[in-house]
């Protein structure tokens, strides 16, 4: 059963009492536990997991790479390129994460520029991005099992892994409808055209990223053994 997070819902915070795996990439190690200061996590991002403790391979311009276990504090503040992020868990399959600045303002603007939209990072708004790198305050990486005693169990847990696909992304689909139409109803007539345009090529794409995402569960179905 997934873990009932859905970080297309729900606002995402600092944590601020936690054990901290920390790592930077420019030179500096630390370890630390305990209260973390408001200045400290400025420009940090705090990636947690599920289930906790898998091993995160983090490569940085396709040569600087370091692993650690979550929950890991990622130091982005000189990040000049996406950070590709890869975890792992015995018994799941390997998540890969591209982390990169989210520079659109709304979904509509990001998935015109193309930016890189996922059920994870969808429902981003700018109270859950730091404002000067643009990264995610809080990174939560779910990941699916690989691994099941019976093929009832397996197919029972996928079904509901596709099921909270298919809400999730109807969640951004219908709130991607909403503000265009909210935007075309406040636009001049003159411009409401190009305003469509955009949405609709805005949702075509979002549909398309929802659908592969769909598929690529049921591959990870499919490839699932049973012990």
């Amino acid at each position: 059963m997934r873990q009932p997070i859905n970080p297309t819902m729900k606002k995402i915070h600092p944590v601020m009492f936690v054990m901290l795996s920390c790592f930077w990439f420019y030179g500096c190690g630390i370890l630390t536990s305990g209260p973390i200061e408001t200045h400290y996590l400025s420009n940090q991002t705090y990636l947690t997991s599920f289930p906790e403790e898998a091993k995160c391979t983090i490569t940085v311009h396709s040569e600087e790479t370091t692993s650690a276990r979550t929950p890991i504090l990622l130091n982005s503040s000189n990040l000049s390129g996406p950070m590709k992020i890869a975890c792992t868990h015995e018994g799941y399959w390997t998540s890969n994460i591209l982390l990169e600045p989210i520079d659109g303002k709304t979904l509509a603007s990001r998935l015109i520029g193309r930016e890189n939209i996922t059920i994870l990072n969808g429902g981003y708004n700018e109270a859950d991005l730091w404002p000067h790198t643009r990264l995610p305050r809080k990174l939560h990486i779910v990941l699916r099992r690989s691994a099941f005693g019976t093929s009832e169990a397996k197919n029972l847990y996928y079904a509901d892994e596709i099921l909270y696909a298919k809400k999730a992304w109807g969640l951004l689909i219908s709130n991607l409808l909403s503000s265009c139409k909210h935007q075309n109803d406040m636009q001049p007539p003159a411009t409401s055209k190009l305003s469509s345009s955009h949405c609709r090529f805005a949702t075509k794409r979002l549909q398309m990223l929802g659908r592969n995402d769909l598929i690529k569960i049921e591959q990870e179905r499919r490839r699932s053994s049973v012990e």
